[in-house]
């Protein structure tokens, strides 16, 4: 029988926000303020995407010094953030409980990045993180970690030419144009551990890619192949957002990863044409999901069994510029995708039982959404996003199983430049169409000098008692970051 993990995928929609992609394959699009002199083709601009906090890859890393010689960067940040309500509430099965952490998050993190383009034409680029978790962070007593943690976000060559690029290693594949809610931005994998990320590039990981573009005068083509596909990584257990793990036999079911029997990889290619105030574009690929479904075990464990699923995903988008308004549009048609469904099997006796199933489904997807610079310091955005599997089993039992087979989200973002960009002020609105969900982000950033930079945020968050997010109803957080750059 399937392991519900309805609550886990349905965090990865919810909690989502992308910055736009207008290139086919790069992280540029969310690194450019960062790294200003970065080469123009870039496929894998620095991406703080691997560990936890969108306040350690603020809009200003290391820009202060981007006009400095060297081919090294670094990023030292202190982040505090405590939660801040107690309430008690009621779980689906009707259950109360309570939850209060009072401090939840007290890191230090370290960001390296560099880049050398050694030759002309040539550019080597790496980058990593170092994470200290320091008493009163959740992660702090975590067997797994020993109080600290380090990841290599991305390690690549590249070679570009007049009509050619090729650049191989650990990088990022961006695709769609809705800001924050593409339906096409699914090629790397993502982990989502608390409420401080928001932010797609802030969870987004790197996959070893070897990549071409090339660039034609009827259209440019990026094809990509990935050799080893990776899937999202495991729920951290006690974290805010997977603080209480299901239980098998009265024993904590565990997670495990996925135990490759055989050889997997990736490959897709885009197709895209600009003309004068519009881009369009056309996608395939066939993919691996990234999130990994789970059964439970049969052999007297609590360890679940894992299972993955490849599909076909076909893809189109198109933007439209009209003065200072930005119009995007992503569909995606997912072919062969794996979704729960209620399952009519024998009781033994002449009776019927309905018992929780997967199966492969079809569905479509659409992002529609703009982007309007109401002036050269305030700039708003929208996107909303609307998914519906194609076939599904319409009995009752099937149907009260899932509640629903369509579902949509929406993102409103808003920023204000004050001060001559000194001070920035951000508030981010996400919410399931349904009302079930919701989130309100609202981040300051305060630039002290060329080198230090303050940021701090309030999370309010509003969950439905029946919601797979019923433990953040009226959850409150404050957060604090203090950054030095060199």
């Amino acid at each position: 029988m399937p392991v519900d993990c309805k609550f886990r995928r349905h965090l990865l929609s919810v909690l989502v926000c992308l910055l736009p992609a207008g290139s086919p394959v790069s992280a540029q699009d969310s690194d450019a303020d960062a790294f200003p002199d970065s080469v123009e083709f870039d496929p894998g601009a620095f991406d703080d995407a691997a560990f936890d906090d969108s306040m350690f890859d603020g809009a200003g890393l290391f820009e202060a010094n981007a006009s400095e010689p060297g081919n090294f960067r670094f990023q030292l940040s202190q982040q505090t953030v405590a939660h801040l309500s107690r309430h008690r509430y009621s779980t689906p099965s009707g259950a109360a409980g309570t939850q209060h952490r009072g401090l939840e998050n007290n890191r230090l993190g370290l960001n390296i990045r560099y880049q050398n383009p050694f030759a002309a034409g040539w550019l080597l680029q790496g980058s990593a993180q170092l994470r200290a978790y320091l008493p009163g962070d959740y992660e702090h007593d975590n067997p797994g970690r020993d109080g600290w943690e380090w990841r290599l976000n991305e390690l690549f060559v590249q070679r570009s030419g007049a009509k050619n690029s090729f650049s191989f290693g650990r990088q990022t594949i961006v695709w769609g144009e809705t800001i924050g809610l593409s339906v096409l931005d699914v090629i790397n994998t993502t982990e989502y551990r608390d409420l401080t990320i928001i932010d797609i590039e802030d969870a987004r990981l790197n996959q070893w890619l070897a990549v071409w573009d090339h660039f034609g005068e009827h259209g440019n083509w990026s094809s990509f192949v990935n050799l080893y596909p990776e899937f999202d990584p495991v729920p951290v257990t006690g974290s805010p957002l997977f603080p209480e793990p299901a239980r098998v036999n009265g024993q904590p079911l565990r997670l495990g990863s996925h135990d490759r029997d055989r050889h997997l990889f990736e490959f897709g290619t885009r197709w895209n044409r600009n003309f004068t105030g519009s881009d369009i574009a056309v996608m395939t690929a066939r993919l691996y999901e990234n999130p990994l479904r789970y059964t439970l075990p049969n052999d007297g464990s609590n360890r679940a069994r894992t299972r993955i699923n490849d599909y076909t995903l076909l893809g189109f988008s198109a933007n439209r510029a009209i003065d200072r308004l930005l119009l995007t549009f992503d569909l995606a048609y997912s072919y062969g995708l794996l979704t729960d469904v209620l399952q009519r099997v024998s009781d033994g006796a002449g009776g019927t039982l309905w018992l929780p199933a997967y199966d492969k489904q079809n569905r479509l997807s659409m992002a529609a959404g703009f982007e309007y610079g109401i002036s050269a310091t305030r700039q708003i955005s929208l996107g909303i996003q609307a998914q519906r599997f194609i076939g599904l089993p319409q009995d009752s039992a099937t149907t009260q199983w899932r509640q629903r087979d369509a579902d949509g989200l929406a993102l409103l973002r808003y920023s204000h430049s004050l001060r001559n960009e000194e001070l920035v002020l951000s508030a981010t609105a996400q919410a399931a169409l349904d009302g079930d969900e919701a989130l309100l982000n609202l981040a300051a950033d305060y630039r002290l000098s060329d080198a230090w930079e303050l940021a701090g945020q309030i999370i309010l968050t509003h969950a439905a008692h029946d919601s797979a997010l019923y433990f953040l109803e009226r959850d409150v957080r404050a957060g604090l970051t203090l950054s030095w750059s060199f």
